[in-house]
């Protein structure tokens, strides 16, 4: 009888993660805002709404046939429909918000992946978003380009500022965030300048590459290098912090 009763309450949980939107293990709003994470449409032509609500305005539509990108997500809220709705960074489409139901979480466990989403969080997934966050940069500088094994030309968007630079690349009229390069300045999450390598390794853990005082680490497709030079006292110390991401 008892194990009856635990089967049943089992279900009903399962029924209410199902029928609120939210997916078995999914982060909490406390863990998104500080760890965004990444996820992907589980749906097709889903709405991007300006608002956790289907009464919100439609921004425009995800999960078209031929169209994928990796989203950002930064938080969660309960919507007018007593569900869960997040919300999301999107290339294509900016920010906005996507109903639970349609969205999958992906690379929740990867500690260093989520350290790569929460870059894309803070330089934004469009050049306006990293105006927004990082302010008016010193010069805007765009060019033309045909990549390599690439078979439409590329527009680079370069956005300098005092300490460095966020380049985007914009592919089919979407940008693309493709690097980010500073010696000063704006930090990388959690990691500053004038930090120490006993820091940045408990943070993310032994470097895959060494090389000239350049501790690099990738994941799939995206890298970041961190370099070290003298502080004040004559110790270690970060002097510089790139992040590449491939486009293709």
């Amino acid at each position: 009888m008892r194990s009856l009763r635990i089967r049943v309450i089992l279900l009903s949980v399962c029924a209410f993660l199902l029928t609120s939107g939210i997916a078995a293990g999914a982060p909490s709003r406390e863990e998104l805002l500080e760890r965004p994470a990444a996820g992907v449409v589980a749906g097709a032509n889903v709405n991007v709404r300006d608002r956790p609500s289907t009464r919100g305005k439609s921004l425009g539509r995800l999960g078209e046939d031929g169209y994928w990108e990796e989203l950002v997500v930064v938080d969660a809220a309960p919507g007018d429909d007593g569900q869960i709705w997040y919300k999301i960074l999107s290339e294509k489409l900016g920010e906005g918000w996507m109903h639970g139901r349609f969205l999958r979480f992906e690379g929740l466990d990867d500690p260093l992946g989520r350290f790569f989403v929460l870059l894309r969080r803070d330089f934004g997934t469009t050049p306006a978003m990293t105006q927004q966050r990082l302010g008016k940069p010193v010069k805007i500088e765009r060019k033309t380009f045909r990549p390599e094994d690439y078979p439409e030309n590329v527009t680079s968007v370069e956005l300098r500022y005092p300490g460095g630079s966020v380049v985007f690349w914009i592919m089919k009229k979407i940008p693309f965030l493709v690097g980010a390069d500073f010696e000063e300045g704006a930090a990388f999450g959690p990691i500053s300048f004038g930090d120490g390598p006993e820091k940045v390794e408990r943070l993310l853990g032994e470097p895959h590459g060494v090389r000239n005082r350049v501790w690099t680490y990738h994941s799939g497709m995206r890298r970041v290098h961190i370099g070290f030079g003298l502080g004040p006292n004559g110790e270690a110390a970060v002097n510089r912090l790139i992040f590449e991401r491939d486009a293709f």
